[in-house]
């Protein structure tokens, strides 16, 4: 009996502690829901909450219950004669370009009932490639290394508790209901439907890092060093904005990103609201029209811009106003328009948003009328409603039209009627940060009315720019308060703010991890500290000081588009604006997770209803090879010990899509550049990147930014656009995997466009289809021709066609340019070259433009014993359409100054630096014009191929521009970009001896024909027919110039671009010229600095030529582009 009353007392006391427990935690709960909001002294209605009190601990637990199947304690190897001579005949087959390094054999053991010999693998198994090929191999040997005793054993090859063919790459098929997500933003007349491509698929991905602001410093800073020329803040992004992006969307993908996409530093916003009790940062040209349904104001918050910046907390898409009506299918529309006075000629990108209601449309039309044509838009308001939704980019002019808005929105449906159709504004352009951060999250509740503790400090917060001067331009130095964090360390962290959902709260160990990668030397223990609640509310003592980065938006990391975008702060701030680091790396996988939330990925949690079907995470890594050997590209994802997604799609599928964007990768890359290309392991490690999003989701380290191997390649435009498209390609086939439909590749672009003159007025524009040589499908179908008119900026479709020719008619006198895009059922191919053509008065035989300037290529590098580097300021190389990665010129050239190696400048990191365009016959073009001539245009690879004929010419203009020989990287894949081709010297020499005369502008006109890539016969080329060569400086050797100033004979200047800007690339080390022996030649052009010659005339009696050194189109001035070729064509 006493025994049983103790027992009963003993239970007494533990129901009493736990219902203290619970009315402890209800009690906590009550407080919490308690809490009120403090509104700022500031003139806006922003609300500044916190949601939970500071905890005393950080390190060990924090609030969630996880269920996660327990990992298996990794088997000892053994060391057994058996194991390891079964070791050994493995790791000599296994091939070189296989092997991910530390495989090994942990155990064999016989089982002699069953004559089965069980072999069981380490982890680094499954980092190979796995296949049913490579296990029967890996079988194969296996038994070959068993002795005679067991030789006819069978052979099971397991890691862990499971097969080594779990690993197979084979992709689980989505239930057929969701196999096609509902239309998202779709163009109302797309070029094609890309029913075979990644049609509808909605994929978020993103780029590395990104400036942020480290508190305690007070300053901005980048996340990582200065090295080769870049820094993977913004090194990653070059592959990812300008190909891999634009490659998805003309698949039919719709791509979302959590950093800001647009590079133009300019941003307009138009909306309706206009806050007559403060400022307002927007443009107030946002109209309606009504129609039969009116438009009146919604009743929740809508956005507002009434804030110069906005600070921790302030949600920009809280406190405005937004406008509604409902849908028609007919009658009297409304409409709404936002007009815009745009700051300069340029590309901008347009976003739109609004609010969605379960009864939204799910076509709101609308409109972009941009310089050159219309699109328009359909877009499902059911999702994605308050944030900025992306439309696309457009050539805008600069100035106000009262007469076209840039945006319409109409309530017309073909849906249905009595939808809620919304209007919210409309964002234009990339613009700069406008996030303010503090060192503390109290300075956002500073009241200027309280008296200051010092009289010294200013009587108000102040917002500044992070001025360049006080963090020398943003250079990380590679020691000290700015020193770059370790690869690694953030990717492996654990995510703060992730919650599961229908279970009780409860304390949970955090697990100590520390991953440390045995191929990154940089790696370090992963950070598991959990962040710090947000501060109780409390006035400053001192005034605080507030800091954008004063930098373009598009260079700042995840966290402050996030807020700009209006999600909440849970998922942009999970550290409460005490580690905004941390803040960048853990908001990524929490806005996939917000965006997926409420559709079939994630239908129990808030968001925004968008069916999210994949992740993708670009990062480079670090790592030095001394042998100049390569780093190579790592994958990592998590399947957290073979769970699944919330929608119970396995987690393993995870893998499938790190194995096939891998194999893309390392396969492209071998074939078309360095068949030593390694490639890595893949990692099934809980990185927050790859572990927090609930779809499937690979994080790629591409290559390391610190190996100078791996730049050669890395740094190279052909090279970006291979590794853009393999990416593509890989999600492409995991998607149709998924989706269980047919993947055909979108093609190439077309190669030997030509205009030809058929008769007045009518020309035929030609061209051939380019084959994939990695990619059977890649074959077009049609044709898309694309058309600007003089004084436009932009293109809009004429025609298409199977055919590989398109003939029109031009009925005026004006300048028209053209563009092919070829297509096919899996998407389109990048647009062709821009050739162009005018119709002169009278009948004249028309000028030919032959564009030879077809280089793209990374900075000149050099080894030199224990030097190396890039030298960019002798050869910049030549950006595909403009560099958006280039931070500053190498400094540090010496391979024995360990990790400072490759060190370079920052103070280039915000500006864009101009390319080639392939857009250079309209400008020689105009100058022709002026000149009272008509012209056609061709590449020079239709004239090596003798589509085009010369014979039909008596005058010829070939832009050179900065042509000149070179290789890739190592040079595996041959010589490229040679100013004359054999082909182009022999039909060059019969034109000139037929009488034919030729104006030929280029930097490396004859430097590269002497060059030690060419032969005897180019030089005798240059000194016969061109009748030029290059000029010895007094010692021997060619001089250099830098002045960016020409004197022509009779005494005028000429300016040229010298300098790297955003308009014309840069001309470094042009020519000087010399004529040949023996020619009769005249001196036009000198350089103002040296005085030595910069172009001649070259009177070959029945012909004449004009050679400079200067192109054409890099002449700044057009009147003088005008008068040089009027003298030309005279």
């Amino acid at each position: 009996m006493k025994f049983r009353r103790y027992i009963y007392i003993l239970m007494a006391v533990i129901i009493a502690i736990a219902g203290f427990d619970t009315i402890e935690s209800q009690a906590a709960k009550k407080r919490t829901k308690a809490r009120t909001t403090q509104t700022s002294s500031r003139k806006s209605k922003k609300k500044r909450t916190t949601k939970r009190k500071k905890r005393k601990s950080r390190k060990k637990r924090y609030t969630r219950r996880v269920t996660k199947p327990t990992a298996p304690k990794p088997e000892q190897p053994s060391n057994d004669s058996l194991t390891l001579a079964v070791n050994e005949r493995l790791l000599q087959w296994i091939p070189e370009k296989l092997n991910p390094g530390g495989l090994r054999v942990n155990s064999v053991k016989p089982d002699r009932m069953s004559k089965i010999a069980r072999l069981s693998l380490n982890e680094n198994f499954t980092y190979l490639p796995v296949t049913r090929e490579l296990i029967d191999s890996l079988a194969f040997h296996a038994k070959a290394a068993l002795p005679d005793s067991i030789s006819d054993y069978n052979v099971t090859l397991n890691v862990g508790t499971k097969s080594l063919a779990y690993f197979i790459t084979k992709v689980d098929k989505l239930p057929e209901k969701f196999r096609k997500n509902p239309p998202f933003v779709v163009e109302a007349n797309p070029f094609v439907h890309a029913y075979k491509g990644l049609e509808n698929d909605i994929i978020a991905l993103w780029h590395s890092h990104g400036r942020y602001f480290k508190p305690g410093s007070g300053a901005w800073t980048w996340q990582r060093p200065f090295l080769f020329q870049s820094v993977e803040d913004t090194y990653t992004m070059s592959y990812v904005l300008p190909y891999l992006v634009p490659m998805l969307e003309n698949a039919g993908a719709y791509v979302m990103l959590p950093r800001e996409r647009d590079v133009n530093r300019h941003e307009v916003i138009v909306d309706n609201d206009t806050n007559d009790e403060g400022q307002i940062f927007s443009q107030p040209y946002y109209k309606e029209m009504t129609g039969t349904k009116p438009w009146v104001t919604g009743d929740l918050d809508g956005f507002i811009y009434d804030l110069p910046d906005f600070r921790d907390t302030e949600n920009p898409f809280e406190n405005g106003t937004y406008r509604q009506t409902t849908t028609v299918t007919g009658g009297k529309q409304s409409v709404a328009a936002w007009y815009a006075d745009i700051p300069e000629d340029g590309e901008y990108a347009v976003y739109v948003s609004y609010k969605s209601f379960p009864n939204s449309t799910e076509d709101a039309h609308y409109t972009v009328n941009y310089s050159g044509g219309t699109k328009e838009f359909r877009v499902n308001q059911t999702m994605g409603g308050g944030t900025w939704i992306y439309l696309g980019t457009f050539p805008l002019t600069k100035g106000y039209s009262d007469t076209e808005p840039i945006v319409t929105l109409t309530n017309l449906s073909e849906k249905g009627e009595g939808m809620v159709i919304t209007a919210d504004a409309v964002k234009i352009g990339g613009g700069m940060g406008n996030i303010a951060r503090s060192d503390r999250r109290s300075d956002i509740y500073y009241d200027p009315s309280t008296p200051e503790v010092s009289s010294d400090t200013a009587s108000t917060p102040t917002a500044t720019s992070d001025a360049a001067s006080k963090t020398g331009s943003g250079t990380n130095s590679l020691s000290g308060q700015n020193r770059a964090e370790p690869e690694g360390e953030e990717e492996s962290d654990t995510d703060p703010t992730e919650e599961e959902e229908d279970e009780v709260d409860e304390t949970d160990e955090v697990n100590d991890e520390t991953e440390e990668s045995e191929e990154t030397p940089d790696a370090r223990p992963a950070d598991t500290s959990v962040p710090a609640e947000p501060m109780t509310p409390s006035a400053p003592k001192t005034v605080p000081t507030f800091r954008t980065s004063g930098m373009p938006r598009f260079l700042e990391g995840a966290r402050y588009w996030l807020q700009w975008a209006g999600f909440p702060e849970p998922v942009y701030a999970p550290y409460h604006g005490s580690d905004d680091y941390k803040d960048d790396y853990t908001s990524r996988g929490n806005w996939v997770n917000y965006l997926a939330g409420g559709s079939r990925v994630l239908p129990n949690r808030e968001g925004l209803n968008i069916p999210v079907d994949m992740a993708f995470a670009l990062h480079s890594d670090a790592g030095k090879r001394a042998d100049d050997s390569f780093v190579g590209t790592l994958g990592i994802y998590f399947t957290q010990n073979g769970d699944s997604y919330r929608d119970g799609t396995p987690r393993i599928n995870s893998r499938m899509l790190t194995d096939l964007i891998m194999r893309q990768i390392t396969n492209d890359i071998r074939r078309q550049y360095e068949p030593s290309w390694t490639r890595r392991s893949m990692w099934d490690k809980s990185y927050v990147e790859a572990r927090v999003p609930e779809v499937p989701t690979t994080l790629i380290e591409l290559m390391s930014h610190q190996n100078f191997a791996d730049m050669m390649y890395g740094l190279d435009p052909s090279f970006k656009f291979t590794v853009g498209r393999a990416i593509y390609k890989g999600i492409a086939r995991f998607l149709s995997e998924r989706k269980d439909r047919e993947l055909v590749i979108q093609p190439l672009p077309v190669k030997d466009f030509a205009i030809t003159r058929e008769k007045k007025n009518h020309y035929r524009l030609s061209w051939q289809p380019t084959p994939d040589p990695l990619e059977e499908t890649a074959m077009p179908d049609k044709y898309v021709i694309l058309a600007r008119n003089q004084g436009e900026l932009g293109f809009h479709k004429i025609g298409e066609t199977s055919k590989t020719h398109y003939d029109l008619k031009v009925a005026d006198n004006e300048i028209h340019s053209f563009r092919i895009v070829a297509l096919n059922k899996g998407g389109l191919a990048f647009p062709s070259e821009t050739l162009s053509l005018r119709e002169a008065p009278g009948d004249k035989t028309p000028v030919l433009i032959i564009n030879g300037f077809t280089r793209i290529s990374a900075p000149a590098n050099f080894k030199d014993g224990n030097n190396a580097g890039f030298s960019a300021d002798k050869d910049f190389g030549v950006p595909y359409i403009k560099d958006i990665s280039f931070t500053g010129y190498q400094t540090e050239f010496n391979r024995n100054t360990g990790n400072a190696f490759g060190h370079s400048g920052s103070n280039f990191t915000t500006q864009i630096i101009a390319g080639n365009t392939f857009d250079y016959p309209a400008v020689h073009g105009e100058a022709i014009a002026n000149a009272g001539h008509g012209f056609v245009s061709s590449s020079v690879g239709a004239v090596e191929s003798g589509a085009v004929k010369l014979s039909g010419y008596k005058n010829i203009d070939l832009i050179l521009g900065k042509q000149k020989a070179g290789i890739v990287g190592n040079g595996k894949s041959g010589v490229r970009f040679k100013t004359f081709t054999p082909e182009l010297e022999r039909q060059l020499s019969v034109f000139t001896n037929e009488g034919g005369n030729l104006f030929i502008s280029g930097e490396n006109v004859v430097s590269d024909i002497f060059s030690f890539r060419y032969g005897p016969e180019d030089r005798h080329f240059a000194e016969v027919v061109l009748g030029v060569v290059p000029a010895e400086a007094p010692e021997g050797g060619l001089t250099e110039t830098r002045s960016g100033k020409l004197l022509s004979s009779d005494g005028k200047t000429v300016k040229y671009s010298s300098t790297l800007n955003e308009d014309c690339y840069i001309v470094q080390s042009p020519d000087i010229l010399a004529p040949a022996p023996g020619v009769n030649a005249r001196e036009i052009f000198s350089f103002s600095d040296t005085a030595r010659p910069a172009g001649y005339v070259i009177d070959r009696g029945r012909s004449r030529n004009v050679i400079l050194s200067i192109p054409l189109e890099a002449i700044t001035e057009s009147y003088a582009r005008d008068r040089i070729m009027a003298d030309f064509l005279r």
